[in-house]
């Protein structure tokens, strides 16, 4: 039993994350690369937190053990969002004089 604001108007109807369409939809994205979460708090209860998954298990158990009745979530193909040609920025971390290499793995 979960603490429920009426107002809110609570329903076995509802977007429910862990429907077994959601959770097949997730299995199947997973298993062609990783998502981003974004877990919104009931409430506000504080900041969202984001989340990078790559394993359908691990996604599985933080929606069972991290998150709490009312909380949301929003959910991303990583692939389909983060491109080599779309980021902000790119770069290289710098040794000790400054310098980055211009080639390299990547």
């Amino acid at each position: 039993m979960s603490i429920r604001n009426p107002a809110d108007q609570w329903t076995v109807a509802g977007r429910n994350i862990l429907s077994a369409t959601n959770l097949a939809a997730l299995r199947d994205c997973l298993e062609r690369g990783p998502i981003i979460v974004e877990h919104r708090f009931y409430y506000g209860g504080r900041s969202p937190d984001r989340l990078v998954f790559d394993d359908f298990e691990d996604l599985e158990s933080y929606l069972e053990g991290q998150a709490s009745p009312g909380d949301s979530f929003w959910i991303w193909d990583y692939a389909a969002l983060c491109r080599d040609d779309n980021y902000l920025v790119t770069g290289k971390k710098p040794d000790t004089d400054g310098c980055v290499p211009e080639r390299g793995a990547y």
